[in-house]
């Protein structure tokens, strides 16, 4: 069953509606940087705390709590002051409502966390991260999974009994066609192919679709696929001349062969870090450090998300602003790990030497005060090192290294590896036993295949975005770490969950008579519910796939990586057209969907697009264009295109459309129409 207490309907009100209004109406004047009268109003520890004239707020006492006494008309002080609009009767309302809800400072944090604070534990330098600054969530859903369940049925109770909750019906199951484009879209990077989904339709048998998905994760296409979602998690688009310069270094090679061989996880992110590669196919792990350029910052700001969930680049010159538990000396602290690194070409190829002294800095914080940057971690381990004297000079020495960096005709032989080295100490303490290691993973790849995370923005799982489902979350990150960070069986398990297939319409709702009601406490939106497929916009690598496939007429899966696969033999080159995709379409896991002006015109007006739709022989316009009935053109269009038949209302539609053009221009105008519609854009 589920339950719900003081502090679910405390923490509804304070992100939906009392921490925006802090934040739009008095973070001006009270924050952490600037604390008038002492008093910072970014989250409930520091509203707790009060300021000059003692606690802001008093738990369950709104009638002696000085935020919602100042707030009041005839309040002296009254705030916010001078000209600066006031508050109205129900905004004031919802506050005293929160203050009443408030069931203690316990509510803050504790036994019933929940989101980054609820996963760590304090470290030596007190710098870990703290409670959640909103009031953290009560377990929602109480239900321990029996051992013996399989995991996809675990992982759809945990959405039922949410959805149950919430007084919400999820969608019924998506259809074959439907199921079959959309898992092969994001395991294989493309439609199904025609042959693919006629052999689908035709087979009986009860766990077919569970026969597909093994499959696909066993093909040749599944590696290409991950290797391209994760160059861009890890690497993001510079360009086809750092394309070229990853390929040719190894690192895609690298990335595939670590989803096909199925490596653990945290391994893979190990690699990454230490860049000491062993076998031949793991040498491209260097060129993650490689690529940054002797920049530390930008070293740790590009792991980050990967092993702690959240972006710690605005902890640079300050704690975070509102997400508290990110501390500045989080930021410095994982630059630190990086600051002894120096790229160095070696006869092997490029490597990334460590030196085994100096990199001990400071920082300053805003009041200019300075401090050391110890190598302090974000889950709250700490790596301890003894520090030099004032004026002591460290002097460096073959003793200290394994492998010393020695020079051969000024081309150094091999990259130094200390004894210690920062950043095997660091890829410790972030890659054995660390939750959140697990935890961002989980996300992104739920982001990836169901369209939002259960955490959403991916990368801001910090304690201001609370999981939609935390009891679920909690669940599969034990799971993932259980099963040795086995990346191919959480994709499965995924997968083959019915809320994974169900269908991407909404069902009808029914409203209720009578006055509207304000949300529940325990009140889910519908995009964070998952009882429905969220239509997801294809990256720009299933684009072009998709394109190639319903244009070119051959079958989808002869073609993948980077390349001048596919694709008719006149007519743009395939590379040139992929390059353009990845130009005008860069965004993968972003916040929110928009299409942008310069998409609309790309599919508008590009040279390129232009020149792929132009009938050529055995390409789909020039067969549509040689047919002979209007009705026939517009079923093999919506076949090719979409995968499926033409409803009657589009049937007729698209058959007056052709019936007045001439063949060629009406099939042309056809293929276009349908490629740059939604339902061609979006995986649903």
């Amino acid at each position: 069953g589920a339950t719900n207490g003081p502090a679910g309907l405390a923490e509804s009100l304070w992100t939906g509606h009392v921490e925006p209004l802090l934040k739009d109406r008095c973070a001006e004047c009270h924050n952490a940087v600037r604390s008038k009268g002492g008093l910072d109003l970014s989250s409930l520890q520091t509203i707790l705390k009060g300021g000059e004239r003692g606690a802001a707020v008093l738990p369950g006492r709104p009638q002696d709590s000085n935020l919602y006494n100042f707030l009041l008309s005839a309040a002296d002080p009254h705030m916010p002051p001078g000209k600066r609009t006031s508050l109205t009767e129900e905004e004031t309302g919802l506050i005293k409502r929160w203050i009443e809800s408030l069931p203690g400072p316990k509510a803050a944090g504790g036994p019933g966390a929940t989101g980054a604070a609820a996963t760590n534990t304090g470290g030596k330098d007190g710098n870990s991260p703290a409670p959640a600054g909103a009031v953290a969530a009560a377990a929602r859903v109480k239900w321990i999974p029996p051992a013996s369940m399989p995991a996809p049925q675990v992982i759809d109770r945990f959405l039922q009994l949410r959805w149950k909750q919430a007084g919400m019906k999820p969608s019924g199951l998506a259809d074959d066609r439907a199921f079959l484009r959309r898992v092969h879209l994001d395991l294989a990077g493309r439609p199904s192919s025609a042959a693919e989904t006629e052999d689908f339709l035709r087979d009986r048998r009860k766990d077919k679709r569970e026969r597909v998905i093994d499959r696909l994760l066993e093909s040749a296409e599944y590696p290409v696929r991950m290797r391209e979602v994760f160059d861009l998690v890890l690497m993001t688009r510079r360009g086809p001349e750092w394309e070229e310069k990853r390929d040719k270094e190894k690192w895609f090679t690298f990335l595939e062969d670590a989803f096909r061989r199925n490596r653990p996880w945290n391994e893979v992110v190990r690699d990454c870090i230490v860049a000491r590669p062993g076998p031949p196919e793991d040498r491209g792990a260097v060129w993650f450090l490689y690529e940054r350029r002797n920049n530390p910052q930008a070293m740790a700001e590009a792991v980050a998300p990967i092993v702690y969930g959240v972006q710690i680049k605005c902890a640079q010159c300050h704690d975070h602003m509102i997400a508290r538990e990110i501390k500045q000396a989080h930021y410095w602290g994982t630059v630190a790990a990086f600051n002894r690194s120096q790229n160095v070409d070696t006869p092997a190829g490029p490597a990334v030497s460590e030196s085994a002294i100096g990199g001990f800095s400071s920082f300053a914080n805003l009041k200019k005060e300075s401090q050391p940057a110890y190598l302090s971690f974000f889950n709250g381990r700490r790596v301890e090192e003894t520090w030099p004297g004032e004026g002591v000079k460290e002097k460096d020495a073959p003793e200290l290294y394994l492998t010393a960096p020695v020079k051969e005709k000024d081309k150094l032989r091999a990259p130094g590896v200390p004894k210690f080295s920062r950043r095997a100490a660091f890829a410790d303490a972030v890659t054995v036993d660390n939750p959140l290691l697990a935890r961002a993973m989980v996300n992104r790849m739920w982001a990836l295949l169901f369209g939002r995370g259960l955490v959403h923005p991916v990368d801001l799982m910090d304690s201001k975005h609370p999981a939609s489902h935390p009891e679920l979350l909690d669940w599969l990150t034990a799971d993932f770490q259980n099963s040795n960070h086995d990346v191919k069986r959480l994709v499965r398990n995924l997968v083959a969950t019915r809320a994974y297939q169900l269908d991407s319409k909404a069902l009808p709702r029914v409203r209720a008579a009578g006055p509207a009601r304000a949300p529940a406490p325990d009140a889910l939106s519908e995009a964070d519910s998952f009882a429905r497929a969220y239509p997801k916009p294809l990256s720009a690598e299933q684009l072009f796939r998709s394109l190639q496939a319903a244009m070119a007429g051959p079958d989808p899966a002869a073609g993948s990586g980077t390349g001048n696969t596919g694709g008719s033999a006149a007519g743009p080159a395939p590379r040139q057209v992929r390059q353009a995709f990845l130009a005008q379409f860069p965004d993968l896991f972003a916040p929110d969907y928009n299409a942008t002006l310069h998409q609309a015109m790309f599919l508008s007006n590009s040279r390129l697009i232009d020149e792929l739709l132009a009938p050529r022989p055995g390409n789909l316009t020039a067969r549509l264009a040689a047919l002979k009935e209007d009705r026939v053109r517009v079923r093999e269009a919506f076949l090719a295109v979409y995968g499926r038949e033409p409803e009657k209302e589009e049937l007729a539609s698209c058959v007056a459309y052709l019936g007045a053009r001439p063949a060629e221009a009406g099939a042309r105008q056809l293929v276009w129409a349908l490629v740059t519609s939604a339902e061609f854009q979006l995986n649903h």
